[in-house]
């Protein structure tokens, strides 16, 4: 695990040093820090009181949303993309609003969090294109799950081979990780005796 380093005033050198932390423990209301002096070598204590805030974030499920309160250290810099756990759910930030909609924010400037739960299976959507008309099914898989454009894959009935996977970022690709589709365009494919089942994921 990467050290932890911070820049204080080290009191036996006077000046402000690098610092390593040795030991960390920290409550919701409370932080106490056990540091060495990169310089020195001596060790200390910080202890300081933690003020927290409420925030509103909303957790996006499928389309459905629900809202929470929690409460997080003011200090605290949050920014999209960043992952919180709430009550044992894993969230990532896709939005945070103080004044205005930002990027980044000290919580104490944070009015609502937009999230996504990383704690339920990803619903990936597939378009398949036979040349005279597209059909779309949905499937629900484990955010790890690979698709890729080498294999054949089965749903139901049918059976179809990748042509071009859309991310979440809006670039394309032949093969990717769940967590990060968007959506997959298909067309379909003869059965071949090595195929991928994903009927037990159709939705």
């Amino acid at each position: 695990m990467e050290e932890e380093t911070l820049s204080l005033e080290c009191p036996v050198c006077g000046d402000v040093t690098p610092h390593t932390v040795v030991k960390r423990q920290e409550s919701k209301r409370h932080l106490k820090l056990k540091v060495k002096c990169l310089e020195c070598g001596h060790i200390w204590e910080i202890e300081r009181s933690v003020r927290l805030k409420d925030v509103k974030v909303i957790i996006s499920r499928y389309g459905s949303s629900e809202k929470k309160v929690i409460q997080i250290p003011t200090e605290e810099v949050l920014k999209v993309g960043d992952v919180i756990n709430v009550e044992g759910e894993e969230l990532e930030i896709t939005g945070i609003e103080g004044v205005k909609r930002t990027h980044s924010s000290k919580v104490e400037d944070i009015g609502t969090i937009w999230t996504k739960s990383l704690s339920i299976p990803k619903k990936v959507g597939i378009s398949i294109n036979d040349g005279r008309r597209t059909y779309s099914v949905n499937v629900l898989v484990p955010r790890d799950y690979v698709f890729d454009s080498r294999h054949i894959y089965r749903v139901g009935d049918g059976y179809f081979r990748i042509k071009m996977i859309k991310t979440e970022k809006g670039t394309t690709t032949k093969r990717e990780v769940a967590k990060n589709i968007k959506r997959i365009y298909a067309q379909p494919a003869k059965p071949f005796k090595d195929y991928i089942d994903l009927t037990e994921y159709l939705l």
